[in-house]
């Protein structure tokens, strides 16, 4: 009797001996560098099996062993934790490494960027046309409602979401900017404001000029001048959908439209593009001048004017560097 007793012990000693050495063994393989020597995109379907993905791990050449993996994650109890999405996998990422990536849930993360002053025609189409973003196609949008910025966003992310966010980001804009703006601004709302930074956006050729072409409008503005803003005749043309691929004619100056501000005493009805967060602080607080009109310099700025004798000046200084190109 006390010989089998023994002979029980020993071979329950074995038996834990022979675990723990099993289980450090899982341990040391589970911390050891992955087998792939370069970054790996690995996309876990919403219900896939810890089968499927261990078999999608292996074909990726992420790990040695799917068997291995599998009883890792179950022997750690998060079999029932992992997370869908997109997961970028580090080059010699280890088993514990992969393991709580996919448990964290924190997809791959993608950028779109909105460049400034395009209609929202065109961003909608830029939007639409991106397979990385999931949902349904977005048809309609207010112009000038959406934030030009550069975007995040992962598998979690649609269509919609994306929309909702550059929206909210522009009304975060507008709102601080309309809170903060100078006192004598001829602007009844914010949606003016917003109106008028459209055409600044599209108008001033760099960051320096737009405080400037700001306080040319709201100049005109205040001694109820038309605005006779290109842009708007454009706008007027194109109705945001497509580019006019040619220079504007006379012709086109005289076209009956809304947003013709060669024909309309102030602003148009609604922005002619989605303004950039400075072309919308500038109209807020521009630069206090004397300045009626400004010209294209052709070297990426403007000329400004105080009256129509000296903007001829300058406008027919551009004309001559036209002609020398």
């Amino acid at each position: 009797m006390a010989t089998f007793i023994s002979n029980v012990f020993y071979f329950f000693l074995a038996f834990l001996m022979l675990t723990f050495i099993s289980i450090v063994s899982l341990q040391q393989y589970n911390d050891k560098t992955g087998p792939s020597d370069h970054d790996q995109l690995l996309i876990v379907s919403k219900g896939q099996s810890l089968a499927s993905i261990a078999s999608h791990l292996r074909d990726l050449n992420l790990i040695e062993n799917r068997v291995v993996f599998m009883i890792a994650v179950r022997l750690s109890g998060l079999h029932n934790e992992i997370k869908f999405g997109e997961y970028i996998i580090p080059r010699a990422a280890s088993i514990r490494e992969i393991i709580d990536k996919l448990v964290s849930g924190i997809s791959a993360q993608y950028t779109i960027t909105i460049p400034e002053g395009l209609t929202t025609n065109s961003v909608i189409d830029l939007i639409n046309k991106d397979m990385r973003i999931k949902g349904d196609l977005i048809y309609i949008a207010d112009e000038g409602e959406l934030a030009p910025n550069t975007y995040s966003f992962d598998i979690t992310t649609n269509k919609e979401d994306l929309f909702l966010k550059m929206k909210s980001e522009q009304n975060k804009i507008l709102d601080f900017a309309w809170n903060k703006r100078a006192t004598d601004l001829p602007l009844k709302s914010a949606y003016e404001l917003l109106i008028l930074a459209s055409i600044v956006e599209k108008e001033a050729g760099n960051e320096e000029d737009k405080r400037k072409v700001a306080s040319v409008f709201l100049n005109r503005l205040k001694k109820k001048m038309r605005l006779q803003s290109d842009p708007t005749v454009v706008f007027s043309l194109t109705k945001g959908k497509d580019t006019l691929n040619r220079d504007l004619t006379k012709v086109d100056l005289k076209i009956r439209s809304p947003f013709n501000t060669y024909k309309i005493d102030g602003l148009p009805p609604s922005p002619i593009c989605n303004p950039s967060k400075s072309s919308i602080y500038a109209v807020a607080n521009p630069i206090e001048t004397d300045f009626l009109y400004f010209v294209a310099n052709g070297k990426g700025g403007h000329n400004f004017s105080k009256n129509l004798k000296q903007h001829n000046s300058f406008v027919n200084e551009y004309r001559r560097l036209k002609k020398k190109r």
